[in-house]
């Protein structure tokens, strides 16, 4: 299932992994480490076979257009990256890659093994979710770990504590193979707005990969990311002065009421629509931006 094809020396690895889907809202978890992959160089030391853990008509492969003109056919991948850090204590590996759709329990065995087999000593799980918070807030931020002493880190670092029960990810499975294998791990959630789905928000990102940062005590060059970050922010903000009822909305999430609890009286607002059709509409008119900047 698991096909290792590269051996490399890794200093203390830290695993550092995301999945896309389920639990990478706004591609806020897979963007973070996306980017770290582009800014430092590592090598594929292994993959998982895809026709194992995919079923292909829920995780389709997809087309795009080649460099030389033909469309090139893209297959799902699970993928370990070792990222040697020279600067610091630690190297990364990385697991990044759709999550799985079959054999979990077989998945994360192999792969905490594998992490084992490298010297791994502590995994962070990246993930994301939407909530209704305000796009120009800072990124809330919600860590769990079965280790106690990483608890206390992530609640020093400002993150809140997650009591959360119900239906979970891969990446939560993965948390307990590599616990079973003496592996400390922690689980690290971004929040993206709610009203921006189906749009990648590199300000989950950011914040994800700030608080990897202070958490390793590394520095992953993030610099860029952060400008896109900002860039973003500010888009959204010179679309929003032009729609003054869509502006009153956010206004709401930003002064901490959520978006199931917003209503106006009627005498003071009278054409104010809905929480759910502003939210619908807002999320239109974003896309929309998003759509005429792509085509740029």
């Amino acid at each position: 299932m698991l096909q290792v094809h590269r051996q490399v020396e890794l200093r203390e690895p830290v695993l550092l992994c995301a999945f896309t889907g389920w639990s990478d809202a706004a591609s806020g978890a897979s963007g973070a480490l996306s980017y770290l992959l582009a800014k430092w160089a590592g090598h594929e030391l292994a993959r998982f076979d895809p026709e194992a853990i995919y079923n292909y008509t829920v995780t389709r492969p997809v087309v795009r257009m080649g460099r030389s003109g033909p469309r090139e056919l893209k297959w799902p991948a699970l993928t370990f990256t070792g990222v040697p850090l020279p600067t610091a204590e630690h190297d990364l590996l990385v697991l990044l890659g759709p999550e799985p759709d079959l054999r979990w329990q077989s998945a994360t065995r192999e792969a905490a093994a594998l992490a084992a087999q490298f010297g791994v000593q502590r995994v962070v799980a990246l993930g994301s979710f939407y909530a209704p918070v305000a796009h120009s807030a800072p990124v809330p931020l919600v860590g769990t770990s079965a280790d106690a002493a990483l608890r206390d880190t992530l609640r020093e670092l400002g993150l809140t504590q997650t009591r959360y029960q119900g239906p979970t990810g891969f990446l939560t499975a993965l948390l307990d193979a590599t616990r079973q294998r003496g592996i400390r791990g922690a689980g690290i959630w971004g929040v993206a707005p709610s009203y921006l789905p189906g749009m990648a928000n590199p300000k989950v990102s950011a914040a994800l990969l700030r608080t990897v940062e202070r958490l390793l005590h590394v520095d992953l060059r993030r610099q860029e990311l952060e400008v896109t970050a900002r860039d973003l922010e500010q888009r959204i903000e010179e679309a929003l002065r032009e729609r003054p009822d869509l502006r009153e909305f956010v206004d709401k999430l930003r002064s901490g009421e959520e978006a199931s609890e917003y209503s106006a009286p009627a005498e003071e607002h009278e054409e104010l629509p809905s929480a759910e059709a502003v939210l619908k509409d807002l999320e239109q008119y974003l896309q929309q931006l998003q759509g005429s900047d792509d085509e740029a």
